[in-house]
């Protein structure tokens, strides 16, 4: 597979539409996590998409996108949203809210796919990120209203 500038825009920008509800969020070590599943609108590409963050510290949270190929084993991390998650001196823009994209320099020197991190004001809540996700990605409207309904995603999503 190759994995080229347009290839990754592609992958970004198609329209999606959500194949496996994201059912209900689970508590999992210290984490409400959440997961479903997508594909293009064309149905050349398949996706999962994940979201999570801490129940003790909600600013730590992780929104994102995984492109599962269907011809080929495995799966490239192509797009994660983050909230600030704890100082760190070889990981400095984890005090920031920022995001991690796929690179077509990280695939060809096997790098980890989410080597590239731009800082953001982008969102500033998991709900903000998870808003961000479903507009950047291309989700439809009518996707993004039945399975994300309300103004309070995280309240909606992560309530017994």
């Amino acid at each position: 597979m190759k994995f080229d500038n347009d290839f990754i825009n592609r992958l970004l920008t198609c329209k999606k539409e959500i194949v496996k509800t994201p059912g209900k969020p689970k508590l999992e070590r210290g984490h409400y996590r959440i997961g479903f599943e997508l594909q293009s609108e064309d149905k050349e590409f398949y996706f999962s998409a994940f979201g999570r963050y801490n129940a003790m510290f909600p600013e730590n949270f992780s929104v994102g996108l995984v492109y599962i190929p269907k011809e080929e084993k495995g799966n490239y991390e192509i797009l994660r949203c983050n909230g600030p998650h704890g100082e760190h001196k070889m990981f400095p823009h984890h005090t920031h809210y920022h995001i991690h994209k796929i690179t077509t320099d990280a695939i060809e020197n096997s790098l980890k796919e989410d080597s590239f991190i731009e800082i953001t004001d982008k969102y500033v809540t998991y709900e903000d990120a998870l808003r961000f996700l479903t507009k950047y990605i291309q989700l439809k409207p009518e996707d993004i209203q039945k399975h994300f309904p309300g103004n309070d995603l995280q309240m909606e999503l992560f309530k017994n």
